[in-house]
């Protein structure tokens, strides 16, 4: 199932790491590759936030090559511990994905940044990423590896949907009027959903909505109202308050914190 109105964003990566580069496959499961290097000198703290994906991220140090696995948070979230002048390579699949099996509660993992050689085996493929000679070879390899992976694995079919409504109301849906076309108890849903991306249907709902907000703002052409009537919010006050509670920053600060490296 391709997303069809959301798109994962974590724009400090992008605008406060070196030499930074995407790219975007179109297909499901997989959200962006993409490619950044830490200063030599020092490593510039960046912060994630919400967007309800998993990340794989690789080191392609050869002195000091690691992997390990990024969950998204639940608030926006300062990152340390990487390594100076290093290259890293990354995979962020999208919160339906249906590839990586951790065979965890993605509520046990939510906000967690853990080495993957405790989840997933992936040795063979972090050799091959590690000698890869460009991002380019990078992706490929990593796209041939997922080909030779096992069948999906087995996907509650409630979640899957209630994901694709979502996504088609761009986060404004009733999760009462979810819970009867599917069936089944808010209880029994919000414990699917915690299960298998690590947050409740309203919470995720409103990441998707916060998403949506965000990839407006960066394009530049949109005004606040209409990134108030686009997203469902019902005045101004509405979406600051709905976007400050995911990223501890007005829309405002938030730029600001990014606008003198962009």
């Amino acid at each position: 199932m391709k997303a069809l109105t959301f798109f994962p964003s974590q724009p400090e990566i992008q605008y406060k790491m070196d030499n930074y580069i995407e790219h975007k496959p179109l297909v499901s499961n997989i959200a962006l590759y993409y490619q950044f290097k830490t200063q030599k000198d020092s490593v510039s703290s960046f912060s994630l936030i919400p967007d309800g994906s998993i990340d794989l991220l690789f080191c392609c140090c050869p002195n000091n090559p690691s992997s390990f696995l990024w969950t998204s948070p639940l608030h926006r979230s300062e990152q340390l511990d990487f390594q100076e002048g290093c290259e890293y390579f990354g995979v962020r699949f999208f919160p339906e994905q249906r590839i990586i099996n951790l065979k965890y509660s993605m509520r046990e993992l939510l906000g967690k940044k853990i080495p993957l050689v405790d989840i997933l085996p992936l040795d063979f493929i972090m050799e091959k990423i590690l000698v890869g000679k460009s991002f380019e070879e990078r992706v490929k390899l990593f796209e041939k590896f997922i080909k030779g992976l096992p069948s999906e694995f087995s996907y509650q079919n409630i979640v899957e949907y209630s994901i694709k409504q979502i996504y088609l109301s761009k986060g404004n849906i009733n999760i009462n009027q979810l819970t009867m076309d599917t069936g089944y108890s808010d209880r029994y849903l919000r414990k699917k959903f915690e299960e298998s991306i690590g947050f409740s249907p309203k919470q995720f709902s409103e990441i998707v909505r916060f998403q949506n907000s965000l990839a407006m703002i960066f394009k530049g052409n949109n005004s606040s109202l209409d990134i108030v009537h686009e997203n469902g919010y019902h005045d101004h006050a509405h979406f600051i308050k709905g976007f400050k509670k995911f990223a501890l920053l007005t829309p405002i600060q938030f730029i600001e914190n990014l606008s003198h490296i962009m």
